[in-house]
């Protein structure tokens, strides 16, 4: 299946949910919010248990998932090491230990961790408002048109309105 005809599957599978509008928003935004934050090896599982528990839907939360991806990865992470880095450490970068043994490692792996984490975490606030609102819109659009055709199929299989004759 080619990229375009991928994106207009999901496209269209995401339009034609049958749930409150409210629940298919807050799954995407569930979704994005953990697709944006720097826990790859975990972004399924905590969005497959969390949605449920927070009674939204799972689909458009795996569908949100899909916003962190190979291409968009390494974008997200520098730009959650940045912001965390800021917030942190003010802007200094992390510096290599004077030894390598096993302790100075770690305090450096952790201390980069909790740098990722902690800009991957504020980074993430931004694009899950937006993707909520953005999908409640469109999914409140999407039904609407829907209804709006449903109404007009239904009108023209009516007889048309006779046409009154102008009083002579």
């Amino acid at each position: 299946m080619s990229f375009k005809r991928t994106l207009r599957y999901h496209w269209l599978k995401f339009l034609r949910l049958q749930d409150e509008p409210w629940k298919l928003s807050w799954g995407m935004a569930l979704g994005v919010f953990v697709g944006v934050t720097p826990t790859v090896p975990f972004h399924m599982v905590s969005v497959l248990f969390l949605a449920p528990l927070l009674g939204i839907s799972p689909v458009t939360a795996f569908l949100g998932l899909q916003i962190c991806n190979p291409l968009t990865m390494p974008f997200i992470y520098l730009a959650a090491y940045k912001a965390g880095n800021l917030l942190l450490h003010g802007g200094a970068p992390l510096g290599l230990p004077d030894s390598y043994c096993f302790s100075s490692l770690l305090h450096l792996l952790w201390q980069g961790g909790l740098t990722l984490q902690v800009g991957g975490l504020l980074i993430a606030i931004p694009p899950t408002i937006a993707s909520y609102f953005l999908s409640m819109w469109l999914i409140k659009r999407y039904r609407r048109f829907k209804e709006r055709r449903a109404a007009g199929v239904l009108n023209l299989s009516q007889s048309p309105p006779t046409a009154s004759r102008p009083e002579a």
